[in-house]
């Protein structure tokens, strides 16, 4: 059995922990999902190990991360995000990196495949978020009163509960998603990690058309991955991004839900570099 890879940090502005798994000569970058940490790519270890180095990040808030709460009322631009990652490539000394996103670091990957493209060799978005626009979610973050809301949830979160339930009585929101949503938000702890990453990302929304722009000029081929039953970003939700640039970006499928940092992934991409 391997052992727990050890916890690194990287400063320039901001400071972000990370985990290092693999050796192999393709340098990646690798974002996590929603309330998870970087240690969750140690699963792709054994398939790409020998292929990749991956650098996994704990994003803000998350793992061990420094909490930045002002960030909620001064949230981070896309410029500073892909600053902070232009910084840790040339700190190792990598002209070109890869990027690997899963859900909300499918986000990340797409912002700085928008903002740093010239850096980026091959991009592997795995269920990403920000494939859709949500404009309840743009509305509550770019406004006092919505971030008043989102403050107020943190406390008191049985009106939201109650419209949650009532989507899901009126069939408006399917069993899953409303478990999700319920799951992410049933603690105050959660709420407070829901209130601190939403706000704190508002700006964090990329083009897709800017992003295939970018794919197609520098030549980046783009992997995206989704699980066949997923209902939280279903595989539909692929054809927004992959029409914009179909002959650099690719959509695979995997027959999981939305959990798909798993061997399989592993070996599908071990497919796709080897």
């Amino acid at each position: 059995m391997s052992r727990p890879a050890s916890l690194h940090y990287f400063t320039h502005g901001p400071t972000l922990a990370y985990r290092t798994y693999g050796h192999g000569p393709l340098q990646v970058l690798a974002f996590h999902g929603f309330g998870r940490t970087g240690e969750d790519f140690h699963i792709l270890e054994a398939s790409l190990g020998g292929l990749c180095t991956m650098h996994a990040f704990d994003l803000h808030f998350h793992g061990a991360s420094p909490a930045y709460p002002h960030r909620a009322d001064q949230p981070f631009t896309p410029q500073e995000l892909a600053t902070f990652f232009t910084a840790f490539a040339d700190q190792l000394g990598a002209d070109r990196m890869a990027v690997l996103g899963y859900s909300l670091g499918g986000r990340m990957a797409m912002n700085l495949l928008e903002q740093m493209p010239a850096r980026i060799a091959r991009a592997f978005l795995v269920a990403p978020d920000g494939l859709r626009t949500k404009p309840w979610y743009r509305g509550l973050a770019t406004s006092k009163l919505g971030r008043w809301a989102y403050k107020r949830f943190i406390t008191h979160p049985g009106r939201i509960h109650f419209v949650m339930d009532a989507l899901r009585s009126l069939r408006l929101m399917n069993d899953r998603m409303h478990r999700f949503l319920k799951g992410q938000t049933d603690s105050r702890a959660k709420r407070q990690l829901v209130h601190d990453v939403w706000l704190s990302y508002r700006l964090i929304e990329p083009d897709l058309e800017g992003v295939a722009a970018n794919a197609r000029a520098h030549g980046i081929p783009v992997h995206l991955f989704f699980g066949t039953f997923d209902r939280v970003i279903r595989p539909e939700f692929g054809a927004a991004l992959q029409r914009h640039a179909p002959e650099v970006i690719s959509h695979h499928e995997l027959p999981f839900g939305h959990v798909l940092l798993t061997r399989e992934l592993g070996e599908a991409m071990k497919g796709l570099l080897g």
